[in-house]
């Protein structure tokens, strides 16, 4: 993205913020007014002309006013936002609401199912926690219980006591001895191994040891894919209280997109590939139905061992220079609390 001048920057600063303070179009006369800027009012209108062909606002049919794009969203937020600082106060309350939900949950991740409404409540949109895995399944052993006319019932046990099952049809039966000892040597072979180690390992399997070890593979690579899978969200109506979200269909159409079962689709959770905070902006979101949305997401926990993720969804006019921080912050205390609870 070129730089802009630092005229045409601080420009664009102003629209920006007018525009998430107030979700008014804002005017060249408001920017020469309010923020008592050193140039004229034709300067503004001529740096303001230059911002929209440039794509970093636009301007709605019904008014003279122009509003931020995507891009100028984007530049905002990496060349011209400064974070607020959150005060003790803030920080105190906040910490202490997530302690008091402890006496209304048990393990970690009940105490993460309803403390979710109070991360939602305390950005003022809605929130989305996924429950902590650890970063790649990793073998721990097999078992094979044999079935039928050559069907077995092939169980995966993972580190941390994680199962997965699958029914296997070999071609040549085998009774459950024989398919105790088959189990016995790939768990020998293969235990305590993740799942690019277990597809890298060189070693000479029978056709029905190589059958099972396929089909552990595929389940591995599963698990591996599916690791925000388990999410919960919590205030939406924080959301459709915006005058962006005004209109019914478009209510609708994010609601059946952010059904629980469909977050980890709806939320872009591995953009985050190791940041400490990733944003995804209008356009960038794949789905359509939140392309008039950004998200913010962050991390939680140990990623040696098990961590879990945060979002924050909203309209694009979102307040990120209060939510970053504020998602950083909840990011520290989520994660005391799974240390506490796990």
């Amino acid at each position: 993205m070129t730089m802009l001048a630092e005229r045409t920057a601080q420009i664009l600063r102003c629209i920006v913020g007018e525009y998430i303070d107030t979700a008014v179009p804002v005017g060249s006369e408001t920017i020469v007014r309010k923020y008592n800027l050193p140039v004229s009012p034709a300067t503004v209108r001529n740096e303001m002309a230059r911002l929209e062909d440039e794509g970093y606002i636009t301007h709605p049919h019904t008014s003279a006013g122009r509003i931020p794009s995507d891009r100028g969203y984007r530049y905002y937020v990496e060349y011209l936002m400064e974070e607020e600082e959150l005060d003790g106060v803030f920080k105190y309350s906040l910490r202490q609401r997530l302690v008091d939900v402890r006496q209304f949950s048990g393990p970690f991740d009940e105490w993460l199912r309803l403390a979710v409404a109070v991360l939602a409540e305390s950005v003022r949109n809605a929130a989305v926690a996924t429950v902590p895995r650890p970063p790649r399944c990793e073998l721990q052993h097999l078992e094979i219980v044999v079935l039928d006319h050559g069907r077995a019932l092939l169980i995966v046990v993972f580190s941390g006591a994680w199962v997965k099952q699958h029914v296997l049809t070999f071609t040549e039966p085998m009774t459950q001895e024989e398919a105790s000892v088959l189990a016995a040597r790939l768990s020998d072979l293969f235990g305590r191994l993740t799942y690019p180690e277990v597809v890298g390992r060189n070693v000479a399997l029978s056709p029905a040891e190589r059958q099972v070890m396929d089909a552990v593979a595929d389940i591995m690579a599963a698990e591996d894919e599916a690791l925000f899978d388990a999410a919960y969200l919590d205030g939406i109506l924080h959301v459709f209280r915006q005058p962006e979200f005004a209109a019914m269909d478009v209510v609708l159409e994010l609601l059946a997109n952010l059904q629980e079962e469909n977050l980890p689709k709806a939320i872009p959770f591995k953009r985050l590939a190791g940041q400490d905070i990733a944003m995804v902006i209008g356009g960038e979101n794949e789905q359509d139905a939140l392309r008039r949305c950004s998200i913010i997401l962050t991390g939680y926990g140990d990623p040696g061992s098990a961590s879990g993720a945060l979002a924050v969804l909203g309209p694009t006019r979102m307040r990120y220079s209060r939510i970053i921080p504020t998602l950083r912050f909840l990011s520290e205390v989520v994660g005391e609390q799974m240390a506490y609870l796990s």
